[in-house]
C-alpha cells in the first residue's frame, strides 16, 4: 500500500478538494492554511487575531510524489490512523497526507511550514510545543540544528517527529504524546477545560457555569477540510460545511471573477451577434448613390472608389487630431480600418475554404506533394481565384504603398465579396470601427503613460 494506492488515482479527484480515504484526509491548501495559520495564497503568517487553534488537533504526513520513502511509509501511517482512530470526534485528531509538489501553491505552503525532508511528520495541536532548549541551541550552534535532523518548527502550535520513521511505534507513540500535550493545555488553559473550570471556583465559587455542549446530535466524523474557526462545529456533516472567514472571501471573490468573465463573454456575444446583424443588413440593402457617380451598375457605392478619391489608403491612426475620434472629422481613417477588417476576414474565408478542398483532393492522389510544392500550389489556387487576396498580406505589410495595392474599384471577382466590404460605408458599421478606434487609441495611451 503507498501514498498513490490510499489517493487512488489524481484524475479521479478534484486536486483543491479534501477528502477522506480510510484512516487518513488528504488536505487541499487550503484545509492546510487553516490549520497552520497561514495565508493559502502567499503562505505567510496570519495575523494573531486571525491564527488561532481550529479545535482539532492535526498529524500531517508532507510527501512527494517521487519520494519512495514516502510510499513505503505510508502503510504504516494509514495503521496508525486506524490505532488512534483519526477523523472521528473521540479522538479529536485527524491524521492527513499533504502534496508539497502537487502544484506552485502547495510548494509555498510547505516551505513555509519548514518541509525540507520528505517524509516530514508535524504535529498542530493547542499550546505551544519545545523542541529545543538554549543549552542545547548554544552547544549545537543554533536552534536548527539542536531540534534534529528535521530542522526547528517554524510555526505556533506545531512540533516535527524527529525520530526514527522506520520505527512505526516510536511515531504512534510521538503522536499520542503530542496529542496528549494539546489535551492538556486545552483542559489548563481554555475555555471548557475542567482544570480551568476548577481554578475558576476557587476564584468566584458562585459564578454560574455554561453548560456543556450537547453532543447527542454531533456526527461521529470530524468534519473534512476546512473546520468552523476556533471551536467545533460539526453540524451533522462529515464534509465540514462551516468554513474560515479567508476561505469564504475567497471563494466569493473566485464567485465574482466568475461573474465578470461570463459577463465580459455575453457582451462579447452580443457585441458580435450585433454586428453580424449590421453586416447582413448592409449587404441585402446596401449604400447607393443617387448619381452614378463611385457607385457600380447596380447604384451600389464602391468602397475602393471611395478610398481613392478620399486618398484613404494614405490615412493612418497618426492623423487622428486629440484624443477623440470622429466620423466627422476622421471618416477616411475609419472607413480604412473597415476595409482593411473586412478585407482580411474575406480572404481569410476564402483561403480557409480553398485550402481544405485543397487538402481534400490529396487523398486521390498517389503521392502527396512536398511542403513546398503544397504551399507553391495554394498560392496559385487562391491568386486564380481572387488575385487581390493573393497580394494583401503583402500590401498590409508595406502600407499600402505600391499602386496595385490601392485598387480604384472593387478588385474581387465575387460581386457577394465587393457588397461585403462595401458594408463599411454604412453608417452604423462606421460608428462600430469609430467605437474600436477609440478603444484601442485610449488603450495605446495608457500604456505609455504606464511606461
Amino acid at each position: 500500500l503507498s501514498v498513490t494506492q490510499l489517493s487512488y488515482s489524481q484524475e479521479t479527484y478534484e486536486t483543491h478538494i479534501s477528502r477522506r480515504e480510510r484512516h487518513l484526509d488528504h488536505w487541499d491548501a487550503e484545509t492546510l492554511a487553516a490549520y497552520l495559520g497561514l495565508d493559502p495564497d502567499t503562505g505567510k503568517l496570519l495575523p494573531d487575531e486571525e491564527n488561532k487553534y481550529v479545535g482539532i488537533d492535526a498529524s500531517i504526513m508532507f510527501y512527494a510524489s517521487w519520494c519512495n520513502n514516502c510510499h513505503k511509509f505510508a502503510p504504516v501511517w494509514d495503521t496508525i490512523g486506524q490505532l488512534v482512530q483519526a477523523g472521528t470526534t473521540q479522538s479529536n485528531l485527524i491524521l492527513a497526507l499533504f502534496n508539497c509538489e502537487l502544484n506552485a501553491q502547495h510548494t509555498r505552503l510547505c516551505d513555509a511550514s519548514g518541509v525540507t525532508f520528505y517524509p516530514t511528520l508535524l504535529f498542530v495541536g493547542a499550546g505551544t510545543y519545545v523542541d529545543s532548549d538554549p543549552v542545547t541551541s548554544l552547544l549545537l550552534g543554533g536552534k536548527e540544528k539542536a531540534a534534529g535532523q528535521y530542522g526547528a518548527t517554524k510555526l505556533k502550535r506545531t512540533v516535527k517527529f524527529q525520530g526514527n520513521l522506520n520505527v512505526g511505534d516510536s511515531v504512534l507513540d510521538w503522536v499520542r504524546t503530542m496529542q496528549g500535550l494539546s489535551r492538556w493545555h486545552k483542559w489548563s488553559h481554555m475555555e471548557g477545560g475542567w482544570l480551568k473550570m476548577i481554578r475558576s471556583l476557587f476564584i468566584n465559587p458562585f459564578e454560574k457555569k455554561k453548560k456543556g455542549k450537547d453532543k447527542s446530535n454531533q456526527n461521529n466524523s470530524l468534519p473534512v477540510g476546512v473546520p468552523m474557526m476556533g471551536h467545533l462545529s460539526y453540524s451533522g456533516s462529515s464534509n465540514g460545511s462551516a468554513k474560515s472567514p479567508l476561505v469564504l472571501q475567497k471563494e466569493l471573490n473566485e464567485v465574482e471573477n466568475k461573474v465578470k468573465s461570463m459577463k465580459a463573454e455575453s457582451d462579447k456575444n452580443k457585441l458580435a451577434t450585433e454586428h453580424a446583424g449590421l453586416l447582413i443588413d448592409s449587404f441585402l440593402f446596401p449604400k447607393v448613390n443617387d448619381s452614378s457617380d463611385g457607385a457600380d451598375e447596380k447604384g451600389a457605392l464602391d468602397v475602393f472608389s471611395y478610398m481613392s478619391e478620399k486618398s484613404a489608403w494614405n490615412k493612418t491612426t497618426d492623423s487622428i487630431e486629440g484624443s477623440e475620434v470622429s466620423i466627422e472629422k476622421d471618416e477616411e481613417i475609419v472607413v480604412k480600418t473597415c476595409v482593411v477588417d473586412m478585407t482580411l476576414d474575406f480572404c481569410t474565408r476564402l483561403s480557409t475554404k480553398l485550402t481544405t478542398k485543397y487538402l481534400d483532393g490529396l487523398d486521390l492522389l498517389d503521392e502527396y506533394p512536398s511542403f513546398s510544392e503544397m504551399e507553391a500550389q495554394l498560392r496559385d489556387i487562391v491568386k486564380d481565384a481572387e488575385p487581390y487576396c493573393a497580394k494583401f498580406d503583402d500590401c498590409f505589410a508595406n502600407g499600402f504603398k505600391d499602386e496595385d495595392c490601392r485598387p480604384t474599384v472593387c478588385p474581387f471577382k465575387n460581386d457577394s465579396a465587393c457588397i461585403y466590404v462595401g458594408a463599411c460605408l454604412s453608417n452604423a458599421v462606421m460608428k462600430e470601427y469609430k467605437d474600436a478606434l477609440q478603444e484601442s487609441l485610449s488603450e495605446s495611451s495608457d500604456t505609455d503613460v504606464k511606461k
